[in-house]
C-alpha cells in the first residue's frame, strides 16, 4: 500500500495556516511581551515569541496524524478539500472572500482570513477554524520539542514548557526507580500474537472482546472458575518502559483515533481510551459509586431488580476492594484546594472523590500524568488488578493485542465465536483469526460494542443497537488567579460538588462540578485565539489557571451508527433540559471562580479574559460577576464556538427487562443471540451522572457470577 502524503500544495497551505495560528512574533511584539511578562525567564519568553508552528514540526505532526488513519476516510478527505480550497483563488474567494491563495497572502491578511472563519455565522466555517486551531495548538504544546525547535535553549528542557513552568513528564529512569522503591513490580503480559504466523483457528470456553472495565473483570472471574479465556484487544499492549508519559504520545497511542473523535452533528470532542486496560489506562482515578437514585431508577423503570436488592452493591464492594478505592487521606492539588475553599465560602457542598491510586498523598509521583499512561504502577487500573488476576489464575487467561474483531459469528440465534484481523509474530503482517467459543463477551465500550453488533448482522429487530448514547456533556470554566496554581501538579479530580446535581427540575438530572486534568496541549486547545500574538500571551497564564468542569447527567440521548467501513460514528445533539443543566452548572462555577479570588475569567467563546474588579471592591466585583453570568446564559453554547467535551460514553447496548426497549437482558445476554453477552458501560440504561468506571466494574462482576454457572433463564430469540 502506498504511503499517505499530502500534495505539495496542501502541505504548503497547511504550513501557512499553522504558522498563522502560531507565528513567529515581530521584534516589536517580542519587546512588548518581554516588558509585559517581566516576571518570567526572558530567554524562555524569547523562545516562545520566536517559535513558529513550523519550527515545532506541527505541520509534519498533523500530516503524520492523517497518515496514521486517526480520522475516518471521509473526515480526512474533508480536511484535504479545505486545504485544496485554500490553495486556490476560487476556493479562497468562497471561504474567506479574497481571491488570493492563503499561503500567498501577507501575514496580517492570513490572520484576517482565519478570523473570518472563526467568527462566521456559518457553523461549517467555524468548524474549519476550530479543527485547524485545535490540531495546531495541541501538536505544538503537547509534545517535547526541545530537540527539534531551532530556537530552544538547550536540549535538556523544552523552552515552550519551561516558560509555562511545566516540567514535563519524569524520565523513564525516574519512573522506574519510584516504582521499584515502592515495590510496585510490573507484571509483563505475554501476547498470543507472537505465535501467529498464518491464518489461525482457536477454540476456547469464552472469548472476551476488549480489556477494559467489563472485559477485565469477566476474564478474571471466568479464569478463576477454571474456564479457558481469550481476551482480544484492538490496541497495542505497552510495557511501562514503552510509555513516555508525554501528553501528545498518549493521544497518539492510548486514545481512540488519536483523540480526534467528535460527534458528527454537534462537534462535541469525545475522549475515549483505546489501550490495553481500556479507559482505566488513562482515566483520572476518580471512583464515584453509582448513586442510589440511579439504582432505583434502573430497578423501577427498567426492571433491573439486582440494582436495589443488594446483589449489585455486593459486587461494587468487591471491585472497589480489589482496586483499592479509598477516600481516606486523599491529598488535594492547589486547583482542588481552591474549589474546596470557594465552596466553603459560598456554602456549596464539596466532598472527597474516592481514588484508586496506591499513593493518595501530596504530589504523589506520577499522579498528574495518569491520563498519559501509568509508568509508576500508581493507579490500580485493570492491567494492575483484574487482568493480572486473569493471567495468573489456575487456568491462565490468554491475551492478544492489535486484534480487531470484525464480526461475531453466529448461527440460528446462537453465538459461535468471532472473526478477527490480528497482527502476527513479525509485528506487521495481518492474519485472519477465527476464535470458536460458546460464549462471546463483547466489552468494547459504548462506541465499539454497538458497532461490532451492527457489523455482525444481528437482526436488530427493535432498532435499539447503538441508540440511547449518553455522553455526560462537559463545559469548562477557568479563572486566572493572582498567584500560581500549577494545575498539573497533583492528582486531578479529588473533590466533587453536587450543588447542581438535582437538576433544573429536581429529578437528579443535573451536573457535578469537578477539577480536570489540564496538561498544556488540552489547555491550548481551549485557550481562545484572538490572533497569534494574543494566543501566545494567553498561554503564559497557564500556571495561574484555576479550572473546573461542569459534568452533566444527560437526560437526552444520541446514537452510534457505522459507516461503510464499519467504523462507529457518533450523532448527538444536546437537548434543552441538558443545556439548561449545563448553564446552571456554569453559573455556579463562575461564582466559585470569583469566590476563589480570580482576577479574570477565561471563557472559550470570549476572545479576551473577562476582568473582575479587585477583591477590595466587593460591590463592583459582584455587579460585574452578575453581568458575566447574564451574558454567558444569553450566549448559551453555540455550535463550534462554545466547545463541549465528553470523557464518558454510555448506554448504546442498553440493559433491561423489556426486549422492545433494550439490547441485552438483565444478565447482559443478547435478546437476539444466545451465548452473546455485552458487558461494559454501553449496557447502562441511563447516564449515571458519575464517572462510570466503578459502575461498569460492578456490573461486570455481578453478571460474571451467572456466567461462571452457565445459566440463563430467559430465551434469547425475539
Amino acid at each position: 500500500m502506498e504511503a499517505y502524503a499530502l500534495t505539495p500544495a496542501q502541505r504548503r497551505t497547511l504550513a501557512a495556516i499553522c504558522d498563522t495560528l502560531l507565528p513567529q512574533l515581530s521584534a516589536e511584539q517580542e519587546a512588548e511581551m518581554l516588558a509585559r511578562r517581566h516576571d518570567l525567564d526572558p530567554e524562555h519568553v524569547k523562545v516562545l515569541c520566536r517559535s513558529s508552528a513550523s519550527d515545532l514540526g506541527v505541520p509534519e505532526s498533523i500530516e503524520e496524524t492523517l497518515a496514521a488513519g486517526h480520522l475516518p476516510t471521509d473526515s480526512r478527505q474533508e480536511l484535504e478539500m479545505v486545504l485544496n480550497a485554500m490553495s486556490t483563488r476560487l476556493g479562497m474567494l468562497l471561504l474567506c472572500g479574497t481571491d488570493t491563495a492563503f499561503a500567498s497572502l501577507p501575514h496580517a491578511d492570513r490572520e484576517r482570513c482565519l478570523m473570518s472563519l472563526r467568527d462566521s455565522r456559518f457553523a461549517t466555517k467555524r468548524k474549519i477554524f476550530q479543527t485547524l486551531k485545535a490540531m495546531t495548538s495541541v501538536n505544538a504544546f503537547s509534545r517535547n520539542t526541545s530537540r527539534s525547535n531551532p530556537h530552544n535553549k538547550g536540549a535538556d528542557k523544552n523552552s515552550l514548557w519551561s516558560v509555562l513552568d511545566f516540567e514535563g513528564p519524569p524520565s523513564a529512569e525516574e519512573a522506574r526507580a519510584e516504582a521499584d522503591a515502592r515495590g510496585r513490580e510490573e507484571f509483563v503480559y505475554a501476547m498470543l500474537n507472537d505465535s501467529i504466523e498464518r491464518d489461525t483457528t482457536l477454540t476456547v470456553d469464552a472469548v472476551i472482546v476488549g480489556s477494559g472495565c467489563g472485559g477485565s473483570v469477566v476474564a478474571a472471574e471466568l479464569a478463576a472458575a477454571g474456564q479457558r479465556v481469550l481476551v482480544l484487544e484492538k490496541a497495542r499492549y505497552f510495557k511501562r518502559s514503552e510509555i513516555t508519559g508525554g501528553e501528545g504520545d498518549a493521544y497518539d497511542s492510548l486514545y481512540e483515533r488519536g483523540c480526534l473523535v467528535a460527534t458528527e452533528d454537534s462537534g462535541i470532542a469525545v475522549l475515549a481510551g483505546s489501550a490495553f486496560g481500556g479507559g482505566t489506562a488513562v482515566n483520572w482515578a476518580c471512583c464515584l459509586r453509582t448513586p442510589s437514585y440511579v439504582k432505583e431508577e434502573w430497578a423501577g423503570e427498567h426492571g433491573l431488580k439486582a440494582f436495589t436488592d443488594g446483589t449489585f452493591d455486593a459486587s461494587l464492594d468487591a471491585v472497589c476492594s480489589r482496586i483499592g478505592v479509598t477516600s481516606e487521606g486523599v491529598a488535594h492539588s492547589k486547583n482542588n484546594e481552591l474549589l474546596a475553599q470557594a465552596c466553603e465560602k459560598l456554602g456549596y457542598p464539596c466532598d472527597v472523590a474516592p481514588q484508586n491510586m496506591a499513593d493518595v498523598g501530596p504530589l504523589a509521583p506520577g499522579a498528574h500524568f495518569i491520563g498519559s499512561g501509568d509508568r509508576f504502577g500508581l493507579k490500580q487500573s485493570t492491567p494492575e488488578t483484574f487482568l493480572k488476576d486473569a493471567a495468573t489464575a489456575a487456568v491462565p487467561a490468554m491475551f492478544a493485542d492489535r486484534c480487531y474483531v470484525e464480526r461475531v459469528l453466529h448461527k440460528d440465534g446462537v453465538a459461535q465465536g468471532v472473526r478477527c484481523r490480528i497482527v502476527g509474530a513479525d509485528g506487521t503482517t495481518e492474519h485472519t483469526l477465527i476464535v470458536n467459543a460458546p460464549r462471546v463477551v463483547v466489552c468494547c465500550g459504548s462506541l465499539h460494542s454497538p458497532a461490532l453488533l451492527l457489523r455482525s448482522g444481528l437482526a436488530n429487530t427493535n432498532r435499539q443497537i447503538g441508540k440511547n448514547l449518553r455522553l455526560h456533556p462537559v463545559s469548562g470554566v477557568v479563572g486566572i488567579m493572582p498567584n500560581d496554581v500549577a494545575i498539573w501538579r497533583g492528582a486531578p479530580m479529588t473533590l466533587v460538588s453536587d450543588v447542581v446535581a438535582k437538576g433544573p427540575v429536581g429529578d437528579n438530572y443535573g451536573a457535578k462540578l469537578e477539577c480536570p486534568l489540564l496538561l498544556p496541549g488540552i489547555a491550548s486547545s481551549v485557550t481562545p485565539w484572538k490572533d497569534g500574538a494574543a494566543f501566545k500571551d494567553r498561554m503564559l497564564d497557564y500556571k495561574r489557571l484555576f479550572s473546573m468542569i461542569v459534568l452533566t447527567r444527560d437526560k437526552g440521548s444520541g446514537e452510534v451508527r457505522i459507516d461503510k467501513e464499519g467504523t462507529p460514528r457518533l450523532y448527538y445533539k444536546v437537548g434543552e433540559h441538558d443545556l439548561k443543566s449545563l448553564a446552571d452548572g456554569v453559573e455556579k462555577a463562575l461564582r466559585l471562580v470569583e469566590a476563589a479570588g480570580a482576577e479574570s475569567i477565561l471563557m472559550a467563546h470570549e476572545l479576551t479574559p473577562l476582568p473582575l474588579p479587585p477583591q477590595s471592591d466587593p460591590k463592583a466585583r459582584a455587579v460585574e460577576l452578575e453581568k458575566i453570568i447574564a451574558q454567558t446564559r444569553q450566549l448559551g453554547f453555540p455550535l463550534y464556538k462554545a466547545p463541549l467535551f465528553s470523557a464518558h460514553q454510555m448506554g448504546t447496548c442498553r440493559m433491561g427487562s423489556d426486549p422492545k426497549t433494550s439490547v441485552v437482558k438483565p444478565t447482559c445476554e443478547s435478546w437476539e443471540c444466545s451465548g452473546l453477552y455485552v458487558i461494559d458501560a454501553s449496557t447502562f440504561p441511563t447516564a449515571t451522572g458519575t464517572n462510570p468506571m466503578v459502575t461498569t466494574l460492578g456490573i461486570a462482576h455481578m453478571v460474571a457470577q451467572g456466567l461462571k454457572k452457565g445459566t440463563s433463564s430467559i430465551p434469547s430469540k425475539l
